[in-house]
C-alpha cells in the first residue's frame, strides 16, 4: 500500500486531502508544523487525525520559520519592499520539511491542501493551476524545488472549494473552514506596521511635479498601489507609485501613474527550464489577478526583464512574478525594479 504524508493544519482543506487518500486506499500519516508560538488549530488537527484514524506527527519548526520567513519579512519592509511570506514558507519551510518527513517514515508521496495540480507526463512533472479559478493557489508554489514534484500529490486541484466543503460535511470531518484572509498568520490580529519600530521620517513627493507635499513616518508603512494612510489632502485620489529607499522618499500620484508595463525579476526558480532566451507567456504579479500576456527576456541565470502587452496596476518590488504557459507554471521570481516614466 502506498503511503502519503499530509500537512495537516486543522483546516478543512488539509483534512479533506487526507480523507481522499484514505478513500483511495492509501496509507496516510499527518504532520502539524509549529511555526510560531501559540499556533492556532493544533488541537483541531489532533482531533481530525483521531477522527481519520491516522498518526499525526508534530514538528517544531519555529527556529527555521523565524530565520527564513519572519525575520526576512520585517527586514524587507524596512527596505521599502513588500514581501510574500507564504511563498517563503513554502519554499524554505513546509515543502523541505514534508520531503524530509516522508523520507523518514518511508512514504512514497507527500501532500498539502493547496488548490493546484501536479501532472506527470513522459517521465516529467509539471505544476498546474487548480480547476477552481477563484481558489487556484499555484502562484504560491512556484518557488518549490522542482524535484519535489516527483513525490508531490495535490488532490484538491481537481475540486472546487464548494465541492471540498460538501465532502467534509458529508464525511462529518471535525475541521473548520479557514477564514479567507490576506492577513499574515504569524501576526495574528496585528498589522505588520504595528510591530515594526518607528523609522525615520521622510518626504512624500508628487511624482509628476517633483514637489514635496507631505511627510511620512517610515517607508515600511507603504506599498506600491496603496491609497490609504497617506494623510494628505488632494484634489484627486493619491496612490503610492514609487518608494525610493536611497533617499527615504515615497512618491505618490494619480492612479494611472501606478500602471506600468516593464519590470525586472530576480531570485528565479524554474519549474520548467526555458528553451530560449526570450519568450511570451502569461504573468501574474499578485495572487488575486488574472494572468496577463507579457514578453520575458532572460538577462542572465538569475535575472529577467518582463514587459506586459498592456500596463498593469502596481508591479511591486518584493512581490513575486509568476510565469505561466496556459495552465502550466513555468516558474517565477521576485520583482526587484520597475521601469517608470518619472
Amino acid at each position: 500500500m502506498e503511503k502519503v504524508v499530509v500537512a495537516m493544519s486543522g483546516g478543512i482543506d488539509s483534512a479533506v486531502t487526507a480523507y481522499l487518500f484514505i478513500k483511495g486506499k492509501r496509507a496516510v500519516e499527518g504532520v502539524f508544523f509549529i511555526l510560531f508560538d501559540e499556533p492556532p488549530n493544533i488541537e483541531l488537527a489532533k482531533k481530525t487525525a483521531d477522527f481519520l484514524r491516522i498518526k499525526l506527527h508534530i514538528e517544531d519548526l519555529r527556529e527555521d520559520f523565524k530565520r527564513y520567513v519572519i525575520n526576512p519579512f520585517f527586514e524587507r519592509y524596512k527596505k521599502g519592499l513588500t514581501p510574500n511570506p507564504c511563498i517563503l514558507c513554502n519554499k524554505y519551510i513546509k515543502f523541505p520539511a514534508l520531503k524530509r518527513i516522508a523520507d523518514k517514515v518511508s512514504a512514497d508521496f507527500f501532500s498539502t491542501g493547496h488548490y493546484a495540480r501536479v501532472l506527470k507526463k513522459n517521465d516529467k512533472c509539471f505544476l498546474l493551476k487548480g480547476i477552481d479559478k477563484k481558489k487556484d493557489q499555484s502562484y504560491f508554489l512556484y518557488g518549490i524545488n522542482r524535484l519535489f514534484l516527483n513525490q508531490l500529490l495535490l488532490p484538491l486541484g481537481e475540486y472546487t472549494k464548494q465541492q471540498v466543503k460538501e465532502i467534509a460535511q458529508q464525511a462529518q470531518i471535525p475541521s473548520k473552514v479557514a477564514e479567507e484572509s490576506a492577513e499574515v498568520c504569524f501576526l495574528k490580529d496585528k498589522r505588520y506596521y504595528e510591530i515594526l519600530k518607528p523609522a525615520s521620517y521622510g518626504p512624500i513627493i508628487e511624482a509628476s511635479t517633483g514637489k514635496i507635499i507631505g511627510q511620512h513616518g517610515g517607508i515600511h508603512l507603504f506599498t506600491i498601489g496603496q491609497r490609504k494612510r497617506l494623510g494628505i489632502s488632494s484634489p484627486y485620489p493619491l496612490y503610492v507609485v514609487k518608494i525610493e529607499p536611497a533617499i527615504n522618499a515615497v512618491y505618490v500620484d494619480s492612479k494611472e501613474k501606478a500602471f506600468m508595463k516593464e519590470f525586472y525579476v530576480n531570485q528565479l526558480n524554474w519549474l520548467v527550464e526555458p528553451e530560449t532566451n526570450s519568450f511570451t507567456c502569461d504573468v501574474k504579479i499578485r495572487y488575486a489577478m488574472n494572468p496577463e500576456k507579457a514578453f520575458v527576456i532572460i538577462i542572465d541565470k538569475d535575472r529577467v526583464r518582463v514587459t506586459f502587452d498592456e500596463p498593469q496596476f502596481a508591479p511591486t518590488p518584493g512581490q513575486s512574478a509568476v510565469f505561466y504557459n496556459d495552465e502550466v507554471v513555468l516558474g517565477g521570481g521576485i520583482i526587484t525594479e520597475t521601469v517608470q516614466g518619472f
